[in-house]
């Protein structure tokens, strides 16, 4: 049993780590995209889409991950705040739930008014292109936190 829980941790931090980092370097380039010289902020955010296929592998590995290592380590899905630990570990997976519902608000109302106002490499409108954008950050900003926020309470379960 050792071993698999082993995988199954193995297989939650490489997910987190390969969805998370990007994610948050993402969020401050497109963030800061109109304030770097030669950088447009529809080529920052045309590469964070090319990237969605892997974001969304990693984020498949890390629930399977998060998944497995819990069942493993409970011996079923128990869900309870009997103790700190059960305590924390609650939080941690209710703040991975709002992030994996959050990121669907990424996906299908930030970053869809985009695709559609970049048709075939053209830019329709430049100012309902730059709103859309801002509203991106905003979410991409909230996403951030609360990756951030699922990172440490990962690490005080750890410790």
């Amino acid at each position: 049993m050792y071993g698999l829980t082993t995988l199954a941790q193995i297989l939650h931090d490489l997910g987190m780590m390969l969805y998370a980092g990007p994610f948050v370097a993402f969020t401050v380039l497109i963030a800061l995209g109109r304030h770097l010289p030669h950088m447009q902020p529809w080529d920052v955010v045309r590469t964070y889409r090319a990237w969605g296929a892997g974001l969304g592998l990693a984020m498949g590995a890390w629930v399977l991950g998060l998944l497995a290592r819990h069942y493993l380590v409970s011996g079923g899905f128990t869900w309870g705040w009997l103790n700190l630990w059960q305590g924390f570990t609650l939080a941690s997976h209710l703040v991975f739930l709002a992030l994996w519902i959050w990121n669907v608000r990424v996906e299908v109302w930030s970053l869809e008014p985009l695709r559609r106002l970049d048709e075939k490499g053209q830019i329709a409108d430049p100012v309902a292109y730059a709103a859309a954008t801002g509203r991106l950050v905003r979410d991409m900003a909230f996403q951030s936190a609360l990756l951030i926020a699922y990172i440490v309470l990962e690490a005080i379960l750890t410790a």
